[in-house]
């Protein structure tokens, strides 16, 4: 069985594997630095994860299979909260904090 591909796909292109990372892995080999912003691993980019945070994702494991809240890990959401409380910003609440899983 073959699969067709959508015509409304018929122009898209993933640049991620595509010409854009030919270009980069081009420009590395000559000499230049590369930060590739479109990898999602922050470690990579020497951010590490608190420690708060860690426990937090061992905690909440056991219940987790893949997909957290839309908008992040309530946990998570709240450590955000407390931090910019912590700076003086007072009228923050955790419904307006939306975290992705990623660097960008």
């Amino acid at each position: 069985m073959q699969v067709i591909q959508s015509t409304k796909l018929a122009n898209v292109c993933y640049e991620i594997r595509g010409p854009v990372l030919e270009e980069a892995m081009r420009l590395e080999a000559a000499g230049q630095r590369i930060l590739k912003l479109n990898t999602g691993n922050p470690a990579a980019f020497g951010f590490e994860c608190p420690p708060e945070i860690l426990e937090d994702i061992l905690r909440n494991l056991a219940g987790a299979h893949g997909y957290g809240d839309a908008k992040g890990l309530l946990s998570a959401r709240r450590a955000v909260v407390q931090h910019y409380q912590t700076k003086g910003i007072d009228d923050l609440d955790v419904e307006d904090i939306y975290l992705g899983n990623g660097v960008s």
